[in-house]
């Protein structure tokens, strides 16, 4: 029979934590996890089960990670774990203030709750590309 040594035991939890942290970063949904709970939060539970919500939260993810390889871990790591929900940063609050503020320009989300519109649509979801005929305009439709 083996001896425990402290060595042993310790090597033991880092292997323990790191394959942790590989499997979270590997399956679970990250930033599109992070992403559905800020739309649940601010829009109720049952605008994520809208058809074409999850494709502009999948799209808005994948656009929003492209570039840096380390920060693309670190990001998933975070949002993996729910760290936003045990610490939040100030990068994940101005995450979220810039997908909402996409959420609302880029889509006709407004007009679906004003029940002048059936479908969800969006545009392009990089925030820091120009669009033209943003869907905001069915407020003015609306109010007129």
């Amino acid at each position: 029979m083996t001896r425990l040594t402290r060595r042993t035991i310790l090597f033991g939890s880092a292997a323990g934590v790191a394959a942790m942290s590989v499997t979270a970063i590997v399956l679970a949904p990250g930033m599109t996890g992070f992403l559905r709970r800020v739309v649940a939060q601010h829009f109720g539970p049952e605008t994520v089960k809208i058809d074409g919500v999850e494709d502009f939260i999948t799209d808005y993810a994948e656009q929003a990670g492209s570039g840096d390889w380390k920060k693309q871990v670190a990001s998933r790591l975070y949002f993996s774990l729910h760290g936003d929900e045990i610490y939040r940063i100030s990068a994940a609050d101005e995450l979220e203030n810039r997908f909402l503020n996409t959420f609302l320009t880029r889509s006709n989300i407004i007009a679906i709750y004003q029940e002048t519109a059936t479908e969800f649509e969006y545009t392009d979801v990089d925030p820091w590309e120009p669009s033209c005929g943003l869907y905001l305009s069915s407020l003015a439709e609306a109010g007129s």
